[in-house]
């Protein structure tokens, strides 16, 4: 074992802003490290994570967020109401709850809705020939279209948005004035959702909420409000930040890769494969947690009943051992194994597709619509203070309006 040459600091916001070089370092000397002074241990190794990821048996997900989640006070703390903390059986039961509004033919169906949100947003800076990319247009897509797939209006915009941003998992290594702010956000929104879940259960309005009410009474034979509240946040923030962060990711990718970016003008099939190797390269959501069962090994540490295990996603995707040449963005990268930007196992994320439908659309309508897109000076390219998720703050771009 070699001494570490960085502070191991991660989860935190002081080492969120760069973990890499933390990660290279565990991956190689501490694959499973323990953070001093708690039951907390980090796996940096694709392998390792892999397989955390996979044995829901012991490696769980029950109770691996519920001390640490900003809406246990709002009535959703019971480990088995959450979709998000469940294991097989119940979660199997959880998942095909939410996943009608993931098939094929509801997506299908959502094509014009996302390009339309794609154009209006692109019509309100389009004069200026320049644009803060994350506040402006990534960040708005998401909330808007998951908004309106369950039955919302523009007037709940701001706080599905503002929700979105609550660390959850990665709450309780942030300071205590951020903890405070989360929860109260978490507080307010919840109220607004009760609300909508009420009224649509007395008189469905055709959306996706409405139809997964009906689903859940038509299938257990009862109304549980926990149930759905959960159900529905999981809808709202699985892919709403996430989904925002890697939309800006991938345009600075490709911004600093211009040959790359002349390909994917010329192809526009092409953003599918540069989205995955984004979702690589910069996962925007860094670990993800779960709870040991029993007294175990991994990675030649023992790691004791009750302990947390923070599966890195953001390190196991830059794994030497799996990835050549890790570090570089490559759109045409063939791997032996599948990035974890989504998961493994049971809980592979549920949005997957509409995220990546989002992706799609939103670069289509972008390089149709701009054209010399380059970067504004003065940009300092800093990442949003968070313990779990990783996203630029800003991206400023200059271009010019396409003929």
């Amino acid at each position: 074992m070699t001494e570490t040459p960085v502070q191991i600091n991660y989860p935190s916001l002081e080492g969120a802003e760069c973990p890499y070089p933390q990660y290279e370092w565990l991956r190689e000397d501490q694959p499973v490290y323990r953070i001093p002074g708690t039951t907390d241990f980090l796996v940096t190794r694709y392998e390792d994570a892999a397989q955390v990821a996979r044995d829901w048996k012991v490696f769980s997900s029950v109770g691996s967020r519920t001390a640490h989640n900003p809406f246990s006070e709002t009535g959703m703390s019971k480990e088995t109401q959450s979709l998000v903390e469940a294991d097989p059986p119940s979660h199997r039961d959880k998942r095909n709850l939410c996943a009608e509004a993931f098939k094929p033919k509801k997506l299908a169906a959502q094509v014009p809705t996302i390009t339309a949100i794609c154009d209006s947003l692109i019509d309100d800076f389009i004069d200026k020939g320049e644009v803060d990319l994350v506040a402006e247009f990534a960040e708005h897509i998401p909330p808007r279209v998951v908004a309106r797939m369950l039955g919302f209006t523009e007037s709940d915009f701001d706080w599905l948005n503002g929700w979105s941003r609550v660390d959850n998992s990665g709450l309780s290594f942030l300071p205590k004035d951020v903890q405070e702010r989360s929860r109260v956000a978490a507080s307010r929104a919840t109220e607004h959702l009760i609300e909508a879940i009420e009224a649509r259960r007395d008189a469905p309005t055709g959306d996706e909420l409405s139809d997964m009410i009906q689903r859940h009474v038509e299938r257990d034979g009862q109304f549980d409000l926990d149930y759905i509240l959960d159900n529905t946040v999981t809808l709202i923030r699985g892919g709403v930040i996430t989904t925002a962060h890697t939309i800006a990711t991938i345009m600075l990718l490709l911004l600093q890769n211009p040959a790359e970016m002349q390909r994917v003008r010329a192809d526009n099939r092409r953003i599918a494969t540069v989205a995955e190797e984004s979702l690589r390269i910069e996962s925007p959501t860094q670990w993800v947690p779960r709870r040991v069962t029993t007294d175990t090994e991994l990675g030649g540490q023992h790691i004791p009943a009750g302990s947390r295990v923070l599966i890195m996603v953001g390190a196991a995707n830059r794994d030497e051992r799996e990835f050549t040449d890790p570090t570089r963005f490559d759109a045409d990268r063939k791997s032996a194994v599948p990035h974890m930007a989504f998961g493994a196992g049971n809980h592979f994320c549920l949005g997957a597709p509409l995220a990546r439908l989002e992706i799609k659309i939103a670069f289509e309508r972008l390089l149709t619509r701009l054209s010399d897109i380059r970067l504004a000076e003065g940009q300092d390219f800093s990442h949003v203070a968070s313990a779990q998720f990783r996203g630029l703050n800003e991206l400023r771009l200059a271009f010019t309006r396409s003929s």
